[in-house]
C-alpha cells in the first residue's frame, strides 16, 4: 500500500464560515489521507512561522502551499497521490458604487452576513457566531442588501490585537478581516465599507486591510482598496504563481484631521 499524502490545514477559528464545512470534509478523509489540523487563534506564533495571512493554509507533504476553500476533488486528488493545482480568483468586478439597504452586521442577522459563501448553512453560521461572541463585539461589519434582505455586499473586522497574522497591531488599530460581494455590473462592496469605516473611526485612529494585487481573495482587489482612499504600506507576502500580498492602511486623522 503506498504512503498516505500529508496534509497539514491551518484554519483561523470560524471566522470564516467555511472553516467548519472544511473542517467536516476533512474528517471524512481522515482514513485515506495524513490530516493534521491546527488553529491559529490564539497562536500567532504558528500563524507567523507559517506566513500565514489566509482564513486558511493546506500545506501538502510540508513543501506545497494552498490557500482556496478546500473541496472534495482537491481531497480526491491527493488521494490519488496526485498534487491539485491552484488558481487565483480573478473575477471581472463591476466599478459602479451602488447602495440598496445598509444593515449592521450582527449576532441576530448573522445568517443573512454567512450566504458569503454563497449558501445558507445553520450549522457554519453558528460556528461563525461563537466566534463572534467571544471577541464580544456587538457590531461584527455592515452589508449591502437588497429589498428582498438577500445579501449583496459587505465589509467586517475585528481589533487589531486579536488578529493572529503578522501585521503591526496595537489598541488603536482595527483590521478588516473580510469585504466581500463581488459582482461584474456593480460595486456592493463600498457602501459597507465606508459605512463601517464610519463606525470603526469613532473607535479607532487607524484601519488595516490585507489584499491581492489582481485576486479577490482574501478581500480586494488592490484597485478596490486604493480607489477607496487606502494606502499600500507595501508587500507582506508573494506566493509564487498565486498571490502577491499586500499591507493597506487608512488613518483616521486624514479623513476627520
Amino acid at each position: 500500500m503506498s504512503e498516505k499524502m500529508k496534509l497539514d490545514f491551518y484554519y483561523w477559528s470560524y471566522q470564516c464560515p467555511l472553516n467548519n464545512t472544511m473542517l467536516n470534509l476533512l474528517q471524512e478523509y481522515k482514513d485515506k489521507l495524513d490530516i493534521t489540523c491546527y488553529d491559529i487563534e490564539r497562536n500567532s506564533r504558528k500563524a507567523e512561522e507559517m506566513n500565514m495571512f489566509y482564513p486558511t493554509l493546506l500545506v501538502v507533504n510540508q513543501t506545497k502551499r494552498y490557500f482556496s476553500p478546500l473541496r472534495r476533488s482537491f481531497l480526491e486528488t491527493l488521494c490519488e497521490g496526485k498534487m491539485p493545482k491552484e488558481m487565483p480568483y480573478i473575477p471581472q468586478l463591476g466599478k459602479q458604487e451602488k447602495s440598496v439597504i445598509l444593515e449592521k452586521n450582527t449576532e441576530s442577522n448573522c445568517l443573512t452576513a454567512c450566504t458569503c459563501i454563497g449558501q445558507k448553512n445553520i450549522e457554519d453560521c453558528c460556528k461563525k457566531k461563537e466566534f463572534y461572541n467571544r471577541q464580544k463585539q456587538s457590531i461584527w461589519g455592515y452589508m449591502n442588501v437588497d429589498e428582498e434582505g438577500q445579501m449583496l455586499g459587505g465589509a467586517e473586522y475585528l481589533p487589531s490585537m486579536v488578529v493572529p497574522y503578522g501585521i503591526p497591531k496595537n489598541e488603536k488599530t482595527a483590521f478588516l478581516t473580510c469585504v466581500y460581494g463581488s459582482d461584474s455590473e456593480y460595486d456592493y462592496k463600498s457602501a459597507p465599507l465606508q459605512e463601517l469605516e464610519k463606525y470603526l473611526f469613532t473607535k479607532y485612529e487607524k484601519i488595516q486591510v490585507i489584499s491581492d494585487e489582481k485576486s479577490v481573495f482574501p478581500n480586494g482587489n488592490m484597485e478596490f482598496f486604493l480607489k477607496n482612499g487606502y494606502k499600500d504600506a507595501g508587500i507582506i507576502a508573494q506566493e509564487k504563481g498565486y498571490c502577491t500580498l499586500h499591507l493597506l492602511y487608512k488613518n483616521k486623522v486624514e479623513i476627520y484631521p
